[in-house]
């Protein structure tokens, strides 16, 4: 979720009783200051906080009809909203955000909420909404200046092929997208396809393959040190262990990633794990 929000114009004001009124330019200024506060708290995960902000944002940018910041403060409230797990929530604000999106006919913007609405539909199963919301964030993306959101909507169209079971489209989407990593010299998201793609060839059960682009994924999001990377691949990596009998670097990669998730309070998936390496397979 980090790498979707970008354009997050928004607005964020308290009044309190007998404060001065507020012009149209005042609003939006603020708006924009306060929005940058409610950004920063999201990238801390303190979602809370966050949620505060751009709601009070979203009300200032309804009163001034700032359709773009209110288009932006939906999206960010339809992210915090997933992440919190109320998808019928993500949805809606999604979907808003896109209506308001489409009256703007900015390609941009059409093609991130498209792919976050993409990605509410998909969490909660809905996988031939989610991928025509993928394929017309595709056709937007094509027609933008170069940057990550090809790639982007590229994987989200591989990861409903691989939903499917479709492993050659999930495939074929994603070395799609590692040649638009490629092209904008994009290591970190050349390694989240890697990973894309471990997982894949581990569904295919072919498990050198798998082991191959995954330990060049867990290279490189070492060297960036990306924890949520890290996290992932570690978790591949011992399923790809565990598939091939190898218990002993199942354990490895298990007792690096409990230790990831110990120091970061992630006790559920702590358990998860610790049952999975007792179990002894699984994936």
């Amino acid at each position: 979720m980090r790498h979707r929000w970008r354009w997050l114009g928004v607005v964020l004001l308290v009044l309190g009783c007998g404060a001065p009124a507020k012009t149209g330019v005042d609003l939006k200024q603020e708006a924009i200051r306060l929005n940058e506060a409610g950004y920063n708290f999201y990238r801390q995960s303190r979602f809370d906080l966050a949620q505060e902000k751009f709601e009070k944002a979203l009300a200032y940018n309804r009163l001034i009809d700032r359709r773009a910041g209110i288009a932006a403060n939906l999206n960010n409230l339809g992210a915090i909203a997933q992440a919190g797990g109320s998808l019928d929530q993500a949805v809606s604000s999604f979907e808003e955000a896109l209506a308001i999106n489409r009256e703007l006919d900015n390609p941009g913007a059409l093609c991130e909420t498209l792919n976050n609405l993409g990605l509410a539909y998909q969490s909660q199963g809905r996988l031939q909404e989610a991928s025509a919301a993928y394929l017309e964030a595709l056709d937007k993306a094509r027609v933008l200046p170069p940057g990550p959101l090809l790639a982007l909507t590229l994987t989200h169209l591989g990861d409903v092929a691989r939903a499917r079971k479709d492993y050659m489209a999930a495939l074929n989407y994603y070395h799609q997208a590692i040649r638009a990593d490629q092209g904008g010299k994009d290591r970190r998201g050349q390694a989240m396809r890697q990973e894309r793609l471990g997982r894949t060839f581990l569904d295919l059960k072919d498990y050198d393959r798998a082991a191959m682009y995954l330990k060049e994924a867990l290279g490189e999001f070492r060297r960036l040190q990306d924890t949520d990377g890290i996290a992932a691949t570690l978790k591949d990596l011992t399923l790809v262990a565990l598939a091939r009998g190898d218990r002993e670097e199942a354990n490895l990669n298990g007792n690096l990633l409990l230790g990831i998730y110990q120091a970061r309070g992630q006790e559920e998936e702590a358990r998860e794990l610790k049952a999975l390496l007792k179990r002894g397979g699984g994936s």
